[in-house]
């Protein structure tokens, strides 16, 4: 099966043989890579008319949703620093629902 992938702006996100990875192509510090058992992802908006910020990491318990993650529910997380606007959020959800179903996992 060919890497799931997904590019958007500066970054790269890629699931491949059960192992997601982000890239950071501004901020190569900034990538990250988790089992997909573990992963958990989240647009955190703060306020209705702001972009939100871009939350992934690890996830105490592996049956927690992979996408819409509650944020008490990351072990770890490593936020990039990403602005998401609200109008790009359904490709995000998008992206992570294929993900989720490679997992076996909920998108909340």
């Amino acid at each position: 099966m060919d890497p799931l992938t997904f590019d958007y702006e500066s970054l790269h996100l890629r699931v491949d043989r059960g192992v997601f990875e982000l890239f950071s192509l501004t901020n190569p510090a900034n990538s990250f890579r988790v089992p997909l058992r573990w992963l958990g992802a989240l647009v955190h908006y703060k306020k209705p008319h702001q972009p939100g910020k871009l939350l992934i990491g690890s996830v105490r318990d592996p049956h927690a949703a992979l996408y819409g993650t509650d944020q008490s529910a990351f072990w770890y997380s490593s936020s990039p620093a990403f602005r998401v606007p609200h109008g790009d959020e359904p490709l995000f959800r998008a992206y992570f629902t294929e993900v989720a179903a490679l997992a076996d996992r909920r998108v909340v």
